[in-house]
């Protein structure tokens, strides 16, 4: 009878806030429908801070896109991504998590809640990272190469979002431990230290991944690398990566290897 009450409330606060994101038009109305879905599960089987974590991670990297979008964007922007999360967006970035806090759920284990919090700072420190970074007035530097990249495109890194994506990440772990206070639960520094590198280094594996395997174009018209096929109204050439693995495939990977390696450590 609990899990059912839950279950009722996680669902009707769930479209009250998802709802809520799609008229400030931070979520597609696909993404609008992952937000329920995810937010009512999350709400019936983690503890009561697990939708904090995960609605901090939404607003925050919602209010900076939009925000971002509001100061500056060019009409030939060549990121494949819009300020509007849609479904592809929203699991891309929260499945891996939500996965372990279902086991969590069924095996009452610490080290799965463990991965699912720092899966979510990995989330937040790579959108902080990206969203926050595009703002910097110094270009991005490919992570391998070191060559100008457009702000913006998966694999460029800065100094600007290299420090919002630590601070994303730190973000996440300060909310998690006044949740472990608030609770009455024992606090480990050093735990909570290796969960703020684990977010960041999230970040820095998306950052890897993307520069590596993740599909990249280049304009036939401007000659500026994209993640789209259609640039300055031209079809644009692959110059690397694999033509399927897109910027949601990415997201995905790094955050499920972030949780695959918090489980290890905290086995």
């Amino acid at each position: 009878m609990l899990l059912f009450y839950q279950f009722a409330l996680g669902l009707a606060l769930s479209c009250l806030v998802a709802c809520g994101a799609l008229f400030l038009q931070w979520l597609s109305p696909s993404g609008t429908i992952a937000a329920i879905i995810s937010g009512t599960l999350i709400i019936t089987i983690g503890p009561w801070y697990s939708i904090f974590l995960v609605g901090f991670f939404f607003a925050s990297s919602g209010a900076i896109s939009l925000f971002k979008h509001q100061v500056d964007r060019a009409p030939d922007d060549p990121v494949n991504k819009g300020h509007k999360r849609d479904m592809l967006q929203v699991w891309a970035n929260i499945f891996p998590s939500l996965f372990v806090l279902l086991l969590y759920r069924v095996f009452n284990n610490d080290m799965f809640l463990l991965a699912f919090t720092a899966g979510i700072a990995s989330c937040t420190s790579d959108t902080w990272g990206s969203d926050i970074g595009v703002l910097s007035r110094k270009p991005p530097r490919d992570l391998l190469t070191g060559k100008k990249l457009a702000p913006g495109l998966s694999g460029g890194v800065s100094l600007l979002g290299t420090c919002a994506s630590l601070a994303g990440s730190a973000a996440i772990i300060g909310l998690y431990t006044i949740s472990l206070w608030l609770s009455g639960k024992p606090i480990i520094l050093t735990q909570l230290i290796l969960l703020v590198a684990l977010g960041f280094l999230g970040s820095l594996v998306d950052s890897l991944l993307g520069a590596t395997i993740q599909v990249r174009y280049q304009c036939l018209v401007c000659g500026q690398y994209t993640e789209k096929k259609i640039h300055h109204q031209q079809a644009t050439r692959k110059v690397s990566g694999l033509a399927f693995v897109s910027n949601e495939g990415i997201n995905f990977l790094s955050n499920l290897l972030i949780v695959v390696i918090t489980l290890l450590l905290f086995k």
